[in-house]
């Protein structure tokens, strides 16, 4: 782990509109982009899905079930500030320590 990311870490929220419904750090080098991704789309498939909608997003695209309830975005092109869910959602943003 370099200098620069030992002193990093990515802020996980879970947020019900304007309600805070939980708050997580970790240091950006224990995790990866990619499981970053997996853990938003797992985080918000718990506290906003049903089973049915979980299973729904994982169906094959273009077909008749598939919804995209579990779409991680990158907001504003930046690779550090994601969102998966409309409402409840949850959010990780890299800040600095």
């Amino acid at each position: 782990m370099n200098q620069r990311n030992s002193t990093r870490h990515w802020k996980i929220q879970g947020w019900d509109s304007f309600t805070k419904l939980f708050e997580h750090r970790i240091k950006v080098g224990q995790i990866t982009q990619n499981k970053m991704e997996d853990l938003l789309r797992t985080l918000t498939a718990k506290i906003a899905l049903n089973e049915e909608e979980i299973i729904c997003s994982y169906s094959k695209k273009g077909t008749k079930i598939h919804h995209d309830y579990l779409i991680v975005q990158y907001l504003e092109g930046n690779k550090y500030t994601l969102s998966c869910g409309t409402n409840p959602y949850v959010i990780a943003v890299v800040e600095d320590e």
